[in-house]
């Protein structure tokens, strides 16, 4: 739906232009076993890419929000 892709276009937004260190859950040994994997540049990226192709609030039918 419309509201469910906005959602997901908002929370990509943050990840690429705001999201710092202190946003990401588990970055420390204590935490997350695999924390060291955890990238914030490689998060940026990825959320920058799928903003830049659109978000479609329907699955057969492009309708970039």
């Amino acid at each position: 739906t419309e509201d469910v892709a906005k959602a997901l276009k908002e929370s990509l937004e943050f990840i690429a232009y705001k999201a710092t260190w202190d946003d990401v859950p588990a970055t420390t040994e204590k935490s997350c076993g695999n924390y060291r994997d955890h990238s914030l540049f490689a998060a940026k990226e990825w959320a920058k890419q799928i903003l830049e192709e659109g978000i479609s609030s329907d699955p057969f039918e492009r309708k970039v929000v």
